[in-house]
């Protein structure tokens, strides 16, 4: 298995990964199932075409080495800030947590991010999503102080880290 860039002809394990993330951990995205279950299949190769491909946005995927992704993250530089960037869609599957599966794609972000010259990486967390709060201090990932409303219910606090 590894981390790495997904490819732009990667769209169906993208779509069935991503998926799969939203309809076993509901509580962790502001994207639904129903939602993402609706989009064309130009827009999901759009998409996957700009995580493979764009100097804005990285998608990153662990390749179990058959075809198949056991999880993914994606980062974007932020409109109008330089200097920083999000990470986004991070999960992995469940067979796959608590090893170092988590950090080597936040790892992977990271790298991205210093080569794109950001100095600075946020995300969110739902709050009372323990496993994922954990992971992210381990990382050196801590809140800003910042939370807001979360669509699914509940609120989602703001971490960040500074890029080596």
């Amino acid at each position: 298995m590894e981390v790495r860039r997904i490819r732009p002809d990667e769209v169906e394990a993208y779509r069935e990964v991503r998926l799969r993330a939203l309809r076993l951990a509901p509580y962790a995205f502001s994207t639904t199932f129903e939602e993402a279950s609706t989009r064309s299949d130009e827009e999901w190769r759009e998409f996957t075409g700009r995580l493979a491909t764009s100097a804005q946005m990285a998608g990153f995927a662990l390749d179990r080495g058959d075809g198949n992704f056991g999880g993914l993250v994606s980062v974007r530089v932020e409109a109008g800030e330089v200097s920083e960037g999000e990470v986004n869609q991070m999960w992995l599957d469940e067979d796959l947590r608590g090893g170092n599966w988590g950090r080597a794609l936040l790892d992977a972000c990271e790298h991205f991010a210093a080569d794109a010259g950001l100095k600075r990486l946020r995300l969110w967390v739902a709050e009372g999503n323990e496993r994922a709060s954990r992971l992210y201090a381990r990382c050196g990932y801590v809140p800003t102080g910042q939370t807001e409303a979360f669509p699914a219910g509940g609120m989602e606090v703001q971490l960040a880290r500074a890029i080596p």
